[in-house]
């Protein structure tokens, strides 16, 4: 089993659902198997076990069939998407300094993650593993996050220079592999890597990516924080939220669509989460966390907190 610091960043989930809508599967029902809620989606400085990541992969992988669907969510990400890495790495001026960026600050989206920069002859190889071992498989999230990393090294315009290599054997559908990583291919190496012509890592950066949008991710945190802050004064609303959040409602609610929850399971999620915590915490009395949470009486909460969890807050907290 991994340990507790094998986790991953919410971002790198950010474009599952839409992956998962894009082939009529509902990524509320995938995102419930794999024991992910809403809140944990909405907390960017959060961390996603990684044997989680790798369960939701796998849920995913038995619904659609799809052999490669961690290369085709891969492939979707901006850098941006990706919060301060990703923004760092397309600031670089040169693809070296842009490489060496992805792997000092790897720890910002993967915790437990062997990213390294190594020679070898002509080339350089941007090399990729997991540490510790898994109970699940992680092939979805090693091609996922090889397509992130061929994007760092197309920043220079060069795709010819840029092929990719795989610890897994070559497969018959190895070629649907070339969509996402480019005609030059190895299969069964010691390890899954983005190979880079060294020639073109003094290059300047050649694409930059647009930020003038708030990303996806940006809108999940505000949008968490509004709810919260909203709660004690009633009237949560998608109206009120967007409002805050400087956009119209029609565009909140399509990153509400984005995200595979309505506006009604991200508000009760987090009440949830946020009951529980001051429950555990006995952060304040029954009556008192109902009011901070929007309820109008004690009663109400009550019912709340024994449909999340089954029990009372009495006995909750008594049992923690």
């Amino acid at each position: 089993m991994l340990g507790e610091g094998f986790a991953h960043n919410p971002r790198t989930l950010l474009h599952i659902a839409p992956y998962l809508r894009s082939r009529s599967v509902s990524p509320v029902e995938i995102f419930k198997r794999a024991d992910i809620s809403p809140s944990t989606l909405l907390d960017a400085n959060g961390w996603v076990p990684r044997e989680v990541c790798f369960r939701l992969s796998n849920e995913m992988h038995k619904v659609t069939g799809e052999r490669f669907l961690g290369a085709d969510v891969g492939r979707s990400f901006k850098l941006s998407d990706l919060g301060t890495w990703g923004v760092a790495i397309s600031g670089a001026a040169t693809l070296h300094q842009a490489c060496a960026t992805a792997v000092s600050g790897i720890g910002l989206v993967h915790q437990g993650t062997d990213l390294r920069v190594q020679t070898e002859g002509r080339l350089a190889i941007l090399s990729f593993a997991f540490l510790g071992r898994s109970s699940l498989e992680p092939r979805q999230h090693i091609l996922g996050a090889l397509a992130v990393l061929r994007s760092v090294a197309l920043l220079a315009g060069v795709p010819e220079a840029v092929g990719a290599r795989f610890s897994q054997s070559y497969e018959r559908a190895g070629e649907r592999l070339e969509e996402t990583f480019g005609s030059s291919l190895q299969f069964g190496c010691a390890r899954d890597a983005i190979v880079i012509d060294r020639e073109i890592l003094d290059l300047p950066i050649a694409l930059r990516e647009s930020t003038n949008d708030m990303d996806p991710v940006e809108t999940a945190a505000n949008l968490g924080i509004y709810v919260k802050e909203m709660l004690p004064y009633g009237g949560v609303s998608v109206d009120r939220v967007a409002s805050h959040l400087r956009m119209s409602t029609r565009t909140l609610q399509r990153r509400l669509k984005d995200f595979g929850f309505s506006f009604e399971e991200i508000v009760d999620d987090v009440r949830r989460v946020e009951a529980i915590r001051r429950v555990a915490t006995h952060d304040g009395s029954a009556i008192e966390i109902a009011f901070m949470l929007g309820y109008s009486d004690q009663a109400h909460f009550t019912r709340a907190f024994r449909r999340w969890t089954s029990m009372s807050p009495r006995d909750y907290a008594r049992r923690v």
